[in-house]
C-alpha cells in the first residue's frame, strides 16, 4: 500500500476527527473508508451513464420502447406474484413509425 500525504485545513481535521471518534475509528480509516465510498459512488455513476447512453442509442436505433404506464403494471404485477408461481403478462413493445429522431449528444458529466 502506497502513502499519500494530505494537507487538510485545521477546522476539516475537527470535522473528520468529530465523525471519526462518533464512528469509533481513526481519522486514517474514516478518511479511507469515505474516499473509498466517494469513488465507488462516482463508479457507480459512470456505469449508470454508460447504460442509459447505450439504451439511447439503442432507441435510437430502432430498438423497441414501451409505454411507462404498461411497464410499471408489469412490475407491480410482477412484485404480487412473486412466490405465487403465476405468469405475468410482459408489455408489448409500442408501434413506432418513419424517422430515427436526432442524434444524441453525450450528457455532461457532474464534477
Amino acid at each position: 500500500m502506497s502513502t499519500t500525504s494530505l494537507k487538510l485545513p485545521d477546522a476539516l481535521k475537527e470535522r473528520i476527527q468529530h465523525f471519526a471518534s462518533e464512528s469509533h475509528v481513526s481519522a486514517h480509516a474514516f478518511m479511507v473508508s469515505t474516499l473509498e465510498s466517494e469513488v465507488e459512488r462516482r463508479e457507480a455513476r459512470a456505469a449508470f451513464e454508460a447504460s442509459a447512453e447505450a439504451a439511447a442509442a439503442d432507441i435510437d436505433a430502432g430498438g423497441p420502447v414501451y409505454e411507462a404506464a404498461e411497464v410499471r403494471r408489469y412490475i407491480t404485477e410482477k412484485l404480487r406474484a412473486r412466490g405465487t408461481g403465476t405468469q405475468v403478462e410482459r408489455p408489448r413493445a409500442m408501434q413506432r413509425e418513419g424517422a430515427k429522431p436526432a442524434a444524441r449528444t453525450p450528457t455532461a458529466r457532474r464534477k
